[in-house]
């Protein structure tokens, strides 16, 4: 549900009207407090500001206190990158061939030129499929004449030029996971791969066999064991981009059913050449040299082992263009990346922002760029907001509810309010928030327009309450960040839902 005159109209009062976080005398406050002062809150650390669009603050609890905020970062990225790039912004990934094109042989190599398109292959619901992507780069070729390619089809990543992908500040237990790939220039499947686990028998390796994508480059050291019945799943995935070695650990219980470990691919731009050089076999375009990817250092790899002999690359703007294909628009990039709370699409635009200030994209180049772009939006940092990585995964993000109040209620006054507010996860829909609130009335649940965030200890919620009355005036801006607590999900969730009805009851009780 919708409220597009209803959202402008407040847009123009936040405008034009500040509201102070004083300590309210609140219904809504005086709730809080009591749930903060019980289990599970009670030994954690809570921040809560939520402020009316008339000016009243109905809550404040530690509000300007920073605080590790999670995937509620993602609101910032998105809404950067919205503000920046604009809702109709498209990634575009080109091809493009050395040497010559005769009688339709290309007596040269093909290059698939990365733009940083994280949707390549990727699963989320605007995203192309793989094989309308792939038979678009074949209608490419096919425009071009191009029948046969004596040399090799090469993934080049060089658009992202950086040797670490993943965000520095992310711990080693992520990096493996498929949350915990990092984008290059060239994607495929998000840099995810996945390995399907069924036990063997107790204290023996359990058994595995890679889904997809096909990688028959890699090698997997399976040193998992398969532990006793009723035990915990506690198999995790190491690899590198130094060599095509994974490592299976851990323990999964013998009574378990087969089960997908969901894994991170470190040769994504070489996987992207794979597929692509097969397609082009299947549709009658025969390619003699295989297939391979680029380096940073400009050189091409056919082989993978360690040590392997590498040859120069041509430098892209040297090679002759035959075409480009567009991602969707990033309107709809932003809405799968709050809704699904997608750290590859949120890492992606990060560095691409980077990139667009002049900047590389390296960890610490995308943090610059994160704080010069907020300042420009009038946003002060100082002492309330780091931003770490795009996606919140990392645990060196600090941010404040008070700066997630300010940036919310910045985001209402620019023109790309609109998609931005319609990206963000309602309960009852498609998304992270599609369980929540499940014995609400369907248009109560619609009032809720936010971001959900969690790890180990955190859970967090930022976002916006419609009022049940209509009136733009009592529209809420929230947010409430919880560190601290590693409290079960199910002791956990009635005292957040508490919270959150406290606030929305000050516009119209659940």
């Amino acid at each position: 549900m919708r409220h597009p005159h209803i959202l402008i109209t407040v847009a123009l009062l936040l405008a034009s009207g500040s509201a102070t976080a004083g300590i309210p005398r609140t219904q809504a406050q005086k709730t809080i407090e009591e749930i903060c002062a019980r289990e599970p809150l009670r030994s954690a650390l809570v921040g809560v500001l939520a402020v009316r669009a008339d000016g009243d603050t109905l809550a404040a609890v530690n509000f300007r206190t920073r605080m590790v905020p999670a995937s509620n970062v993602k609101l910032l990225t998105t809404g950067m990158a919205l503000h920046t790039l604009g809702a109709d912004y498209r990634f575009e990934t080109k091809l493009a061939y050395s040497g010559t094109l005769e009688d339709g042989v290309l007596k040269g190599d093909l290059y698939i030129l990365g733009g940083g398109d994280p949707t390549t292959g990727a699963r989320s619901e605007h995203a192309d499929g793989l094989g309308k992507t792939l038979t678009s780069w074949t209608e490419l070729l096919t425009a071009a004449g191009i029948r046969c390619i004596e040399g090799r089809i090469l993934g080049d990543p060089r658009h992202f030029a950086e040797a670490t992908p993943q965000n520095l500040g992310w711990t080693l237990d992520d990096l493996g996971c498929n949350y915990g790939a990092g984008p290059t220039g060239l994607n495929f499947f998000e840099n995810a791969q996945n390995i399907y686990i069924t036990p063997g028998r107790a204290g023996m390796a359990p058994s595995y066999r890679v889904q997809y994508p096909e990688t028959p480059w890699m090698r997997y050291a399976n040193d998992a064991v398969t532990g006793a019945a009723r035990s915990s799943n506690s198999l995790y995935y190491i690899n590198s981009v130094l060599a095509p070695v994974g490592q299976i650990a851990g323990s999964f219980p013998i009574d378990r059913r087969g089960y997908t470990l969901e894994c991170s691919n470190a040769f994504a731009s070489y996987t992207c050449a794979y597929y692509f050089r097969n397609h082009l076999q299947a549709s009658g375009i025969e390619v003699k040299g295989g297939y391979g990817d680029i380096t940073l250092k400009g050189e091409v790899r056919t082989d993978l082992t360690p040590g392997a002999p590498l040859t120069k690359a041509m430098p892209a703007d040297s090679l002759t263009l035959l075409g480009g294909a567009l991602s969707p628009t990033l309107a709809l990039i932003v809405s799968d990346t709050n809704r699904d709370s997608d750290n590859f699409y949120a890492e992606t635009l990060l560095k691409t922002l980077a990139m667009r200030e002049g900047l590389t994209a390296r960890q610490d180049d995308c943090q610059k760029a994160a704080e010069t772009l907020m300042r420009r939006m009038g946003l002060r940092t100082d002492g309330a907001c780091q931003q770490w990585d795009g996606s919140g995964l990392s645990r060196k993000n600090y941010v404040s509810p008070a700066f997630f109040v300010r940036f919310l209620r910045k985001m209402m006054t620019l023109p790309v309010w609109q998609p931005f507010f319609d990206s963000l996860p309602v309960p009852g829909e498609k998304g992270t928030l599609e369980d929540r609130f499940p014995k609400a009335a369907p248009e109560d649940r619609a009032r809720f327009h936010m971001k959900t965030g969690s790890m180990n200890g955190v859970r967090c919620f930022s976002g916006y309450i419609l009022s049940a009355d209509g009136d733009p005036k009592h529209t809420i801006v929230f947010s409430l960040l919880v560190n601290n607590c590693p409290a079960p999900s199910f002791l956990l969730v009635p005292a957040m839902d508490g919270i959150m009805e406290a606030l929305a009851a000050e516009n119209g009780a659940l």
